[in-house]
C-alpha cells in the first residue's frame, strides 16, 4: 500500500490548497461508501479539475489511503506524547486519548464518519488492504500508547490489549449499526454508550482495590 507523497507535485502544494484538496475527500468519502465516492464530486469541492487530482493522486485507492495517513497523523498531533507518557493508569490514558480524538472531530466533523466507512469497507479491490491497514494501527496504537501503562491493577489473567479490542469492537458496533440505520453519527449518545463499557470493564480487569 503506497500512501506516502514526499517530494510529489502534491506535496510541493501551498498548505491551504492541499487542505481544500483533502478536506473535500474526506467529505466525499464520508457521505458515500468507496464504490459511489464520486472522483469528479471531489475535484468539483476541491475547486480543481479531475485531471489535476490524478496528477497529484496517481488514483482513487491512492488517494483513499493517503487520508487514512493523514488523519492517522492529525490525532496523533492532538495528542501529546509527553502527557500520554505521564499517564500511567489504563483506563485514564484511554480517556485523554478519546478528548484529542473529539477535538478533531469537532474540528473536522467528516473524520468520525470517513473513519467508520474505511472500517466497514466491503468493495473488494481494496477490503482486504484496509482491515490489515486498520489491524496493524491497532497495533501500532498500543505499542505506542500503552506500553507503560501500569498492569499491576490488572486482575490475574486479564490483558490490557484485550481489554483495549473489546472496547473497540463495542465502539465500531455501535457505530456500524448506527451507519446501517441511515443515522447521522452523533457523539454525545456514543460517549455515553462508551462510559458505560468503560465501568463495565473496569470492573472486570482491575483489582478490586482500584475499582472506580
Amino acid at each position: 500500500m503506497e500512501t506516502k507523497q514526499k517530494g510529489s507535485p502534491f506535496s510541493q502544494l501551498p498548505k491551504e490548497k492541499k487542505k481544500r484538496i483533502l478536506q473535500a475527500a474526506i467529505e466525499v468519502f464520508a457521505q458515500n461508501d468507496y464504490k459511489h465516492a464520486s472522483t469528479d464530486e471531489i475535484a468539483s469541492r476541491a475547486g480543481i479539475s479531475k485531471g489535476l487530482l490524478f496528477y497529484y493522486f496517481h488514483d482513487k485507492k491512492t488517494l483513499y489511503f493517503y487520508l487514512g495517513e493523514y488523519l492517522k497523523r492529525m490525532i496523533e498531533n492532538h495528542l501529546k506524547k509527553e502527557v500520554l507518557m505521564g499517564i500511567d493508569d489504563f483506563f485514564d490514558l484511554l480517556d485523554y486519548g478519546i478528548e484529542g480524538k473529539l477535538k478533531l472531530f469537532e474540528k473536522m466533523p467528516w473524520v468520525l464518519e470517513f473513519s467508520v466507512r474505511m472500517y466497514y469497507n466491503t468493495e473488494k479491490d481494496i477490503s482486504p488492504v484496509t482491515k490489515k491497514y486498520i489491524v496493524s494501527m491497532t497495533n501500532q496504537m498500543y505499542d505506542l500508547y500503552f506500553s507503560h501503562v501500569d498492569t499491576s491493577r490488572f486482575r490475574e489473567g486479564v490483558s490490557p490489549k484485550e481489554v483495549l479490542q473489546t472496547l473497540i469492537f463495542l465502539t465500531d458496533g455501535y457505530l456500524h449499526w448506527q451507519l446501517m440505520s441511515g443515522g447521522k453519527i452523533e457523539l454525545k449518545p456514543l460517549m455515553q454508550e462508551y462510559a458505560r463499557w468503560k465501568q463495565m470493564m473496569i470492573g472486570y480487569a482491575y483489582k478490586e482495590e482500584y475499582q472506580r
